[in-house]
């Protein structure tokens, strides 16, 4: 008798101890589940402002925009064809 008692209460020991485990278990993982879907919507975020990024640069650097400015702000102009000198591979100069 005394054998069923101790093997008793080591089963509910162990039952004890194993729902601790689960209880444990199912916290870490919800928390685990918030803490990635945190991560998911920081992920969105970044990759949206990534695709505004990507539109602002191919604004800012638009051929009409960049030639304008060239043409305004520093005063450059488009050469004339007798002002273009080709540059040959071996280094010697041409027109």
């Amino acid at each position: 008798m005394t054998g069923r008692i101790a093997m008793t209460a080591i089963l509910v020991g162990a039952i004890v101890v194993s729902a601790s485990a689960v209880i444990d278990s199912s916290h870490d993982s919800r928390r685990l589940f918030n803490e990635w879907q945190g991560l998911q919507k920081q992920a969105y975020r970044l990759n949206e402002e990534w695709g505004r990024l990507l539109l602002e640069r191919s604004t800012w650097a638009a051929h009409d925009r960049v030639e304008r400015l060239a043409s305004d702000r520093l005063m450059m102009v488009v050469p004339e064809d007798e002002a273009l000198q080709l540059v040959r591979v071996d280094g010697q100069a041409g027109n």
